[in-house]
């Protein structure tokens, strides 16, 4: 490779988009990469992850209410928690006011393993952002969770 060609990659690359779109795209690539390598060595994928952190910030949750809040239809979302049962990691039980409803609830393994996905994902954010000081941080986790929180 020339000194050209190395000098015009290098102005491709630091180049910046001029929309926040573009820039998001490039940054999720990265940020998938990574987490899937994080959640590899513990045996899990993104969507189980998504599923056990819901849990954990809503406890004991109706299977229904769960696929809505995961916003996956109702065949995907028995298939994802039949995957988490057979790992120990979710249990469903028969709610108490109405029998043919299940409530989904995250076992004692599902707990630990979620322990163990947390540090693996600080590890990831802290690699991703490292050049953000602590209140940067702040600023970027308050803008996305805003994003992620709008009515669709």
């Amino acid at each position: 490779m020339s000194a050209t060609t190395t000098a015009a990659s290098r102005d491709l690359v630091s180049v910046v988009p001029p929309h926040a779109t573009v820039l998001i795209a490039r940054i999720s690539r990265v940020v998938r990469q990574r987490f899937e390598q994080a959640l590899t060595p513990l045996g899990l994928r993104q969507r189980q992850v998504v599923a056990l952190s819901y849990l954990q910030g809503h406890g004991p949750t109706p299977q229904q209410l769960l696929a809505e809040g995961l916003c996956m239809d109702p065949s995907s979302t028995v298939c994802l928690l039949n995957e988490l049962e057979d790992e120990d990691l979710v249990v469903r039980r028969r709610d108490r006011s109405d029998r043919r409803r299940a409530v989904v609830v995250l076992s004692a393994k599902g707990e630990r393993a979620l322990r163990e996905i947390n540090a693996a994902l600080q590890a990831v954010e802290d690699e991703i952002l490292t050049g953000l000081d602590h209140r940067e941080r702040a600023v970027l986790q308050g803008l996305l969770s805003r994003l992620c929180h709008q009515p669709e």
